[in-house]
């Protein structure tokens, strides 16, 4: 039987622009709810930030547990259990490189702890006034470099780097890994977005936490996901769904293609039902 379903949210669970201020799809929604009603589990497992699933819980009418800023925090039962942050002076290490000059027209970096995002050394930014606009962003007056050098403040969770171009998001990936790969595991999370994420800890790592808490095996785990930090989780499930809009470098990793989780969702519940079946016989 699969008893817990892990998604990914943007890109994969939630829809690109929220719909008369929701979220989540009625097909995502309605498949999910019968899932549930089924005994079924269900977390998420985001680069956001897991602050963002307390809007999807009332949106949905339940609870549920998640996996935030793609592992660097786990919440199960309203509880941060795992707080997966790098150590300061590593973060410090990238931010005194990339505010170097030659990359002010190319990369936009940020910091972010539990309650704050930080933008790298200026004060200026082509990204802030963006993120500003969105009520879930917690914007800091602090730079990135004010707040790692003031020792009172707490440290950075994870570290984010925008690419201006997207055309060049894999060549910075490259690049950003031949400087930095014996400190942080790096990959791309989105057309734009990569992330800096301390090695070992990714969303298959919060995936198994969440399992092994539960005492729910492997086989009987489904994931759902669509870019390249969701890969982890592929591996941390018997079965991982990957939606069709994802690159065949992504695709390739799945069980199976789907066009919406409702679609994965009915698959579960039909294998769920063929057990059960099986089992009466």
């Amino acid at each position: 039987m699969i008893k817990l379903l892990v998604t990914d949210l943007d890109g994969t669970f939630i829809m690109p622009q929220p719909v008369n201020g929701n979220y989540v799809s009625d097909a995502n929604k309605e498949a999910l709810h019968r899932f549930i009603e089924q005994g079924g589990r269900f977390a998420t497992a985001s680069g956001r930030h897991h602050n963002f699933s307390y809007v999807l819980m009332e949106e949905l009418g339940f609870k549920f547990d998640s996996i935030g800023i793609n592992a660097c925090t786990i919440v199960k039962d309203d509880c941060l259990i795992e707080h997966n942050h790098p150590a300061r002076h590593i973060v410090r290490i990238v931010a005194e490189e990339l505010i170097k000059p030659e990359y002010d027209d190319e990369l936009e970096v940020i910091g972010t702890d539990l309650s704050h995002h930080y933008f790298l050394g200026r004060k200026d930014s082509w990204l802030k006034q963006k993120l500003m606009k969105n009520p879930n962003h917690s914007i800091s007056d602090m730079t990135l470099l004010e707040h790692i050098n003031d020792r009172t403040k707490p440290d950075i969770t994870s570290l984010h780097v925008n690419v201006k171009d997207p055309e060049k998001l894999h060549e910075w990936i490259g690049r950003l890994r031949e400087m930095f790969d014996r400190y942080y595991d790096i990959y791309a999370s989105g057309s734009v977005n990569i992330e800096f994420m301390r090695p070992g800890i990714n969303k298959g790592h919060g995936v198994r936490r969440l399992a092994e808490m539960y005492g729910i095996d492997e086989h009987e785990v489904a994931v759902c996901g669509d870019n390249q930090n969701d890969i982890s989780m592929f591996f941390a499930a018997k079965y991982s769904y990957c939606m069709s809009t994802a690159t065949p470098q992504v695709k390739k990793y799945a069980t199976k293609i789907i066009d919406s989780v409702a679609e994965a969702l009915e698959d579960i519940m039909q294998k769920n039902e063929l057990e059960r079946a099986s089992r009466e016989l």
